[in-house]
């Protein structure tokens, strides 16, 4: 049985609806795998999602803000942040206003392999069949970035004015 197409009667919708699929294809375990078997790394799925969570941010993270964002549970991002640093992939740091709590980042091979991930994905973009040409991606990188800004907003769960 074939369900009925999601409507894209506006920009908006059609917009959601591209980035969905192009977000389901990038995160599917699958092409993951491929990426991760292309670069001889050899890291588990959730392993890859932390180095990519970990590789965007511009500052280290406390486990709880990483747990959040992985969608794991507390314990789950204990023993994966346990088992990337004993990899040398990630590094913890007290924080200094609180000797209880730790901020975590990329180790240098951590950011070296994330960078290789990314690199790979780069090519495949640079190699697709029907791509975009580079102006093209200049303006759609423009615009993606103004549209996610626009999203990256502190809320609570309670909150119902986050932009949606």
């Amino acid at each position: 049985m074939e369900s009925e197409p999601v409507e894209t009667h506006s920009p908006q919708a059609a917009t959601l609806l591209a980035l969905t699929r192009l977000m389901s294809r990038w995160s599917s375990l699958d092409l993951q795998r491929h990426i991760t078997a292309e670069c001889q790394v050899s890291l588990d799925p959730t392993a890859v999602r932390m180095l990519y969570v970990m590789g965007v941010r511009r500052s280290p993270a406390t486990p709880s803000v990483i747990a959040d964002e992985l969608h794991l549970s507390r314990p789950s991002t204990s023993k994966l942040i346990t088992r990337m640093s004993d990899a040398g992939l990630l590094q913890r740091e007290a924080d200094p206003a609180d000797k209880r709590s730790i901020f975590v980042s990329l180790s240098t091979a951590g950011r070296a392999t994330f960078q290789q991930l990314f690199d790979a994905g780069i090519s495949m973009f640079s190699q697709a069949p029907n791509g975009l040409s580079d102006d093209e991606f200049i303006q759609l990188s423009g615009l993606l970035t103004r549209l996610t800004d626009a999203f990256i907003v502190e809320a609570t769960p309670l909150d119902t004015n986050f932009p949606l």
